[in-house]
């Protein structure tokens, strides 16, 4: 399994996305430093958790998801690898392994780009162990939101033009959705508040915010019955990432070679 993380790993690596990928997890924080007028190492970390990562993380991830499923049909390999032989599932869990260790790397870059900005800024660092697990327990979490849509590209097994649309039309739903009081605002159960990915991860991430001002504060108040604990988080994602793996595994077993 070892060997084969490794070629994926390597696989992805030569692609162009791969460095265009890293290089967008500085973005957003060094656009949130410059517009900020004071606050400290949590505010600058936000634009890494929940801009870069909800906005540009979750399509990447989806995107190189597809390069890495499409890359044996389009150079019609996948025969020979299937000859050695090399099971399918084998294939799916690499490919897995290598879309969350990415995610976690990605998080963990504009940690450390955070970091060098706010003290090239003068920011305090109080509080970066905190911030630290948060990044990257996000960066897992957001791997496991992504799994659903790879699911649609795998199953889909069309072109990367799919994909696109299909991550982009993905990600603007579910970050819309965590706006939405009638989805955000729901007790844990039975219920589509409960099971959408990303509205789930900013009922957990909320939580560490420092309320600052009148209407923070009453949000924070009104939203506060709504939290949700690291280990019920992991617990609700991790079960729907085995889900969508299982479903994953399927799919790809059953397209023709």
């Amino acid at each position: 399994m070892l060997k084969l993380i490794k070629c994926e790993f390597w696989k992805l690596k030569r692609k162009g996305l791969f460095k265009i990928a890293l290089f967008t997890s500085v973005l957003f924080p060094i656009f949130n430093i410059m517009l900020l007028s004071g606050g400290d190492l949590a505010d600058v970390m936000s634009s890494v958790r929940e801009e870069s990562g909800f906005l540009l993380l979750i399509p990447m991830l989806v995107i190189m998801a597809a390069n890495l499923f499409f890359e044996e049909h389009d150079n019609d390999t996948l025969k020979n690898l299937i000859c050695v032989p090399v099971l399918k599932k084998r294939l799916v869990m690499a490919k897995v392994i290598v879309l969350i260790l990415f995610s976690v790397a990605y998080e963990l870059a504009g940690f450390c780009i955070s970091v060098l900005l706010a003290v090239a800024q003068g920011i305090s660092l109080s509080g970066w162990g905190l911030q630290l697990f948060l990044t990257f327990c996000t960066g897992v979490l957001l791997w496991a939101a992504a799994l659903p849509c790879i699911i649609l590209v795998v199953w889909c097994n069309r072109s990367y033009i799919i994909s696109v649309i299909i991550a982009f039309f993905y990600t603007m739903l579910q970050y819309a959705l965590h706006l939405s009081d009638a989805i955000m605002m729901k007790p844990l159960g039975l219920n589509i508040g409960t099971f959408i990915p990303v509205p789930i991860i900013f009922r957990w991430l909320y939580q560490f915010k420092v309320p600052e001002g009148k209407i923070m504060t009453e949000f924070y108040n009104r939203f506060s019955p709504y939290f949700i604990s690291t280990p019920v988080v992991f617990l609700i994602l991790a079960a729907e990432a085995a889900v969508c793996i299982s479903l994953v595994i399927r799919v790809y077993q059953k397209q023709e070679v």
